[in-house]
């Protein structure tokens, strides 16, 4: 497929920090990255070792337009999960399975040699989150002490990256993709299920629902994502450092309580 221009696309669909989702022909999407953004070489790795295993839209081609890299990929029929959640919140259950199924298949996929490694990636992320001195002894200590792995892990993994497609669940982002142990993975989509923070403006009434909302949904895809797991051994752990790797993204909102998590932490390992 030969992109030249943006002229020669379909209209936007999204648009993100580091990329624009454009419509194109033949069934397909276009991811294009900006410039100074080389999350498309990781997406392409995990996409192409996806390939096949139903969990993700299939790779169609990598192109370049007007400078800019982009990822042609199967244009998937379908809400994404987390639309789904708000339209339906009796299905919870149902969609925190699918959610649970869905990050169980994804590692059990052999992650590219070339992918960095998820330690890695969250030493960089804690020396990058300016935490206090002892914070950031702790946490390194605690980080020295977890495994390094070779599955597939997604790194952003939460439902509104996940598309459903005739009850077909399709995982999408790529950009964020590591090597790693899945406990380390799924811990961070306990941290995202449990204490992200809604968008700003968000009525308080609205944030009340949604606490107790994604409560239940954690709960529920965690109790699944066991039943298929593995004995799980170190995920607090693993939610501790992830917590700390968090304030690098920085998220005001959200400083408070993982300082405090992590205070607590400290003092309960001590």
């Amino acid at each position: 497929m030969n992109i030249a221009s943006a002229g020669a696309l379909g209209p936007r669909l999204g648009a993100g920090r580091e990329a624009d989702v454009y419509a194109c022909s033949d069934g397909a999407v276009l991811k294009l990255y900006r410039p100074g953004f080389g999350g498309h070489r990781t997406e392409t790795l995990a996409l192409r070792s996806l390939e096949d295993r139903g969990v993700a839209p299939r790779l169609v081609d990598v192109v370049e337009c007007d400078g800019r890299t982009g990822l042609v990929v199967e244009r998937l029929a379908g809400p994404d999960m987390l639309t789904l959640l708000q339209r339906r919140p009796w299905r919870l259950y149902a969609l925190a399975r699918s959610l649970a199924k869905a990050h169980l298949a994804v590692h059990r996929v052999q992650a590219p040699a070339e992918l960095t490694g998820l330690r890695q990636v969250l030493a960089t992320r804690i020396r990058d989150a300016a935490l206090p001195q002892h914070l950031l002894d702790f946490v390194s200590r605690l980080l020295d002490g977890l495994p390094d792995g070779d599955r597939l892990c997604h790194g952003d993994y939460h439902p509104g990256n996940i598309l459903l497609a005739a009850d077909q669940a399709a995982v999408i982002d790529w950009g964020a993709a590591t090597r790693g142990v899945p406990e380390a993975d799924h811990a961070r989509t306990l941290l995202l299920l449990r204490w992200s923070d809604p968008l700003p403006g968000t009525p308080l009434v609205s944030r009340a629902l949604i606490a107790a909302g994604r409560s239940v949904l954690a709960h529920a895809y965690a109790r699944d994502y066991r039943r298929g797991s593995p004995p799980l051994r170190q995920t607090r752990s693993w939610l501790v450092v992830h917590a700390a790797a968090r304030l690098s993204e920085g998220i005001p909102a959200e400083e408070e309580r993982i300082i405090g998590l992590l205070e607590r932490a400290r003092k309960g390992i001590a």
